[in-house]
């Protein structure tokens, strides 16, 4: 027998079976969605590796919210190293009766000292090229300031008590590669003009950074030099930089890595249902082979062979179609992207290919391997069949390493692990309820008369294929549901975390004695209920009566806290957008001495409800206990605080303080609080509407992605689902061809059919809609911090869905032989 010759012979004969179209379709889903997902993370991190010092614009600097010592850029500069200086605040900036906040950032003439900074002369952005650092009375502004201000090169605007001029358009900085969800627009200015504005006094909300270049010998020998004079300085380093950007991508990345997964898994769970059902196919036409003298290992090669052939073109083509969806993602997600992603390596790809050969030899060859046993004398006998198949160990290593890879791809281990603990608890309780379940109904079938105690008996007479095809039909239920029901759920409660009241400006050093007026500005104004928030800053002098400096803390970031100042607040009633987690909140009118704790703080430092914190307000000492910790919900743009403290404690001698307030404008008032905050120039008006609409499209953009890779993750759910439907479809024909030959009618065999599918089905709804319900709270909760909100009716709806699908398909599936005479029938079935 030559094998490649047979094996392309039967390949294009199977192929009409439709069960290798499965497996071929599983392939190319899988590899399409390895490559596409696992493509677009490669050439984010290679956009970081690849520019590292232009991360941070150095090769490590120093950062603070207070000017840095002149004495450290000298030191620098006796030691061969550059030196610039680089500081950061949002600004409110005018042009005629326009207002915008932006990011200004103010650099010396040494700026920048690795990568370029990139600008251009014109408004269109054509042809960008190296600049140096802008001059006095000069700067630089990107694209969305000139269009938010009206203004184009060449123009001014008000920048403190004068005027700049707009020289160039702001193309690309170095260092804000890292930038990914950079909100407000950029204003470039040399640090001269804002020293002379007078922007950097006291109160300033400014970061100031010392950034260093040299040899990497200087760069150490200063270091070890610079750090003990740190003194609460923070160091900026290449890898803080990374780890930031890839926080900013981390929830994007989640949401396509969790698609990803669930089409992979899905993938192989069809590729086993379907190779399970092409080699039982296979058992006469192995005997047959074998009486005429082929060796065992000859047919099984021909066999691997027919796979072999199969998945190349298919790995190609998911290859390829991975590619492009890669451009897509890439595509949808836009501005969130760095400019200049690089090309992939070739790492993606070839685990897109691995993910072919995974699915193909741990999930598609296992069963040929069955086929082993066939004897010849089959041909003779057809009770003589197959081996039992192999150990579900060897299904198990197959898994692994498919979770390996994409784990290996997505980066996202923690996500795999609670996706797959999920999936494979509603296996195991898929399997154990469905042997229980079918021998109750073996005993009940006894009891039952017509369709329903023929349907039932091929369940119970099929008890293993049964529990196979029940947990295949659970999994893709649970998945579709998952990806259907739960994902679209989870993205829009993600969009739902900025309503339309959102607040959109801050309001910044309101003294208190110019509140009740301000208050009835923005009353005036249509604000509805304005409320100032009093804040004020103190210094942590003891937990729980010790020197924070004697105490050990389970979060080593805890120590880099210890000296900068503490921003916090008092009030009486329950803040909002928080949420109780432990303790009690006081009573209204309570004066004991105590204090709330936001949870991110209190696991900071180890607190819980019952320490008591020192704080130094001023020129005095407060302890106060713990008396509650709440969730602050950092996302709603409210005035949020990580220490509230009981004022009723406080009394009438409240450190010196001022008053914030974060409030929904309604539009068309813009003009009248501008000219509210220019009538008191003590105050800071932040207009973050831009910071909301950039935040909505930041949400809209991967909503766009995650429903790309998506598409992938269903059309492998529904191939499992039909993978699952069709896995006794031979049997079953045979039984029908029997019953039909014994004189049962159509209708008896639709109705036994129907009642078959539909318990199938409904046990299989069951379980799916109790694991996506699980899974989904256990993911939304612990990966994506959101609440876990779960739409129950659109699970109960997919659940109602599948067993009419169940239902649907095995009316299909029977339809041909109920039309054929019962000799014909038997005759194909056998």
């Amino acid at each position: 027998m030559r094998m490649l010759p047979f094996a392309w012979r039967s390949l294009r004969r199977e192929l009409r079976g439709g069960d290798l179209l499965t497996v071929a379709a599983a392939l190319v889903l899988g590899v399409a969605v390895m490559t596409a997902v696992g493509t677009l993370v490669n050439r984010v991190t290679l956009a970081l590796t690849q520019s590292a010092a232009e991360i941070i614009g150095g090769d490590f600097g120093v950062a603070a919210r207070q000017p840095l010592p002149e004495d450290w850029a000298g030191e620098a500069s006796r030691r061969g190293l550059k030196t610039a200086r680089i500081v950061s605040f949002p600004s409110v900036l005018f042009a005629g009766e326009r207002s915008q906040l932006a990011d200004i950032k103010a650099v010396d003439a040494g700026y920048p000292l690795r990568g370029t900074l990139e600008t251009t002369a014109d408004l269109a952005g054509l042809d960008p090229e190296a600049t140096p650092a802008p001059q006095p009375g000069e700067a630089y502004a990107d694209a969305r300031l000139l269009d938010a201000l009206g203004l184009r090169p060449g123009d001014t605007l008000e920048f403190g008590h004068g005027e700049l001029r707009i020289t160039r358009r702001l193309h690309a900085e170095p260092d804000s590669s890292g930038e990914l969800f950079q909100l407000a627009p950029r204003l470039l200015v040399n640090l001269a003009d804002v020293e002379a504005a007078g922007l950097l006094g006291p109160g300033s909300r400014a970061q100031h950074r010392l950034m260093f270049a040299g040899s990497p010998a200087q760069i150490d020998a200063f270091r070890d030099w610079l750090r003990p004079r740190l003194d609460g300085h923070r160091l900026i380093s290449i890898a803080d930089a990374e780890q930031q950007l890839r926080g900013s991508f981390e929830r994007a990345q989640r949401f396509l890595a969790l698609a990803a997964l669930l089409a992979v898994l899905l993938a192989g769970v069809a590729t086993a249902l379907a190779a399970n059902r092409f080699a039982l196919r296979q058992i006469d036409a192995v005997a047959i082979l074998r009486c005429l003298g082929a060796p065992q290992n000859r047919v099984l090669g021909a066999l691997a062979l027919q796979l072999l052939l199969l998945a190349v073109p298919a790995s190609l083509l998911g290859l390829a179609l991975g590619l492009i969806a890669q451009a897509g993602l890439v595509e949808a997600l836009g501005t969130l992207l760095p400019d200049r992603l690089p090309l992939p390596q070739a790492t993606p790809a070839l685990a897109g290919i691995a993910i072919g050969g995974v699915l193909l030899l741990g999930f598609g060859l296992p069963p040929l391997l069955r086929l082993r046993g066939v004897p010849p004398v089959r041909v003779l006998n057809r009770s003589l069949g197959a081996r039992p198949a192999l150990p579900v160990l060897v299904y198990l290593a197959a898994l692994a390493a498919a979770v390996a890879l994409v784990v290996f791809a997505t980066r996202d281990p923690r996500l795999a692990q609670y996706v797959l603990g999920g999936l494979a608890a509603l296996a195991a309780a898929a399997g154990l309820l469905g042997w229980a379940m079918l021998v109750v109904l073996k005993r009940l079938q006894r009891h039952l008369r017509g369709p329903w105690r023929l349907g039932l008996a091929a369940l119970a007479r099929r008890r293993s294929l049964s529990v196979v095809q029940l947990v295949g039909l659970s999994l893709s239920l649970c998945a579709l549901l998952l990806l259907a029901a739960v994902g679209p759920a989870l993205l829009q409660q993600w969009r739902d975390q900025l309503p339309a009241d959102t607040p959109n400006y801050f309001l910044l050093n309101v003294q208190p004695a110019q509140a009740q007026d301000v208050l009835a500005a923005l009353r005036d104004l249509g604000v509805d209920a304005p409320r100032l928030e009093p804040f004020a800053t103190g210094r942590l002098v003891a937990i729980n009566g010790r020197p924070p400096a004697e105490l050990s803390f389970p979060d080593a970031s805890a120590a880099n806290w210890l000296d900068r100042p503490i921003n916090f607040s008092w009030r009486e009633d329950f803040p909002p957008a928080n949420t109780l987690v432990a303790g009690a909140y006081w009573e209204p009118g309570s004066r004991a001495a105590e204090v709330s704790v936001e949870t991110g703080w209190a696991r900071r430092f180890g607190l819980t409800v019952g320490d008591t914190l020192t704080l130094r307000l001023g020129e005095r000492d407060f302890t106060a206990t713990i008396s509650n910790l709440r969730k602050a919900d950092w996302d709603s743009f409210r005035v949020n605080f990580f220490l509230l403290l009981n004022p009723g404690a406080l009394g009438d001698d409240a450190p010196a303080h001022n008053l914030i307030s974060s409030f929904h404008l309604p539009p068309g008032h813009d003009r009248q609080l501008a000219a509210l905050t220019r009538a008191h120039p003590n105050l800071s008006l932040l207009d973050i509407d831009a910071i909301l609409s950039r935040v909505r499209e930041v949400i809209g953009r991967v909503v766009e992605a995650v429903q790309m890779v998506l598409a992938f993750s269903l059309a492998a759910g529904v191939l499992v689902l039909l993978a699952a439907l069709q896995a006794t479809g031979g049997e079953r024909r045979h039984e029908s061809a029997v019953l039909r030959t014994l004189g049962a009618r159509r209708a008896q065999l639709r109705g036994a059919v129907l009642v078959e599918f539909a318990v199938l089905g409904g046990m299989a709804a069951l379980l799916a809609v109790g694991g996506a319900a699980a899974t989904g709270w256990l993911v939304a909760r612990e990966l994506f911090q959101l609440a876990p909100a779960l739409p129950w009716d659109r699970l109960l709806a997919g659940g109602l869905g599948g067993i009419a699908i169940a239902m649907l398909a095995g009316g299909w599936g029977t339809r041909r032989i109920v039309r054929t005479p019962p000799a014909r029938a038997l005759r194909e079935a056998a």
